[in-house]
């Protein structure tokens, strides 16, 4: 299926390159997994040379550091489409945190390049980190909402939020490899369990140490 605002092949120019390559750079990764993307396939895929792409990416690394921070800003949007018309502390919390699971289930290949080894410096790449950071501040205030609604100390907001996108990710990557854990989850919906498993989190921030 292809990735909403990919344009048509007839339509990119120099202009977009860098964002058509980026846009189906996460097609390929959809639909084909991680082994088959590559930078030369992806300019053929939208018809222009395969120098052309050297002109915006540095290397394979420098086109996989664009792609998982396409892939934050998707995350971003998933999120913030997650917590629309909530307002309970609690019901956006976990909502927020089963977007996070939602969307690891829908672009798994692509959530190994955002979390991955894949780029290995991350903190070379200025716009990837913007946009995990700001991904990861809508998990961050929730969790900090729900600590005021429940008069819990502020203090422990960021190792709170923290803990949340530990268990987020936790169970993010054992739904990805259900194989090695299939004694744990069985063949329960992974929503369904995410449900239970952020429940009983939540309920966990109760806990004063």
């Amino acid at each position: 299926m292809p990735v909403a605002g990919v344009p048509a092949r007839s339509s990119y120019h120099h202009g977009n390159l860098r964002d058509a390559l980026v846009m189906r750079g996460i097609e390929i990764l959809d639909t084909q997994g991680f082994d088959a993307l590559s930078l030369r396939q992806a300019a053929r895929d939208v018809g222009v040379s395969q120098a052309a792409p050297l002109h915006h990416f540095d290397g394979k690394v420098g086109y996989l550091a664009a792609i998982a921070t396409q892939g934050f800003r998707l995350m971003f949007e998933t999120r913030i489409r997650a917590l629309r018309d909530l307002h309970d502390p609690r019901e956006r919390l976990l909502s927020v945190m089963l977007a996070h699971l939602r969307f690891s289930m829908a672009h798994p290949a692509l959530y190994r390049v955002m979390f991955g080894a894949e780029v290995p410096a991350k903190a070379q790449f200025p716009e990837l980190e913007q946009a995990a950071t700001r991904s990861y501040g809508i998990l961050e205030t929730c969790v900090g909402d729900y600590l005021s609604h429940r008069n819990a100390d502020l203090k422990l907001a960021r190792s709170a939020a923290l803990a949340a996108w530990t268990a987020c990710h936790g169970l993010a990557t054992v739904m990805a490899d259900r194989l090695n854990a299939w004694d744990i989850v069985g063949k329960d919906d992974p929503l369904k369990i995410g449900h239970h498993v952020f429940s009983i989190f939540i309920a966990g921030l109760d806990y004063q140490p």
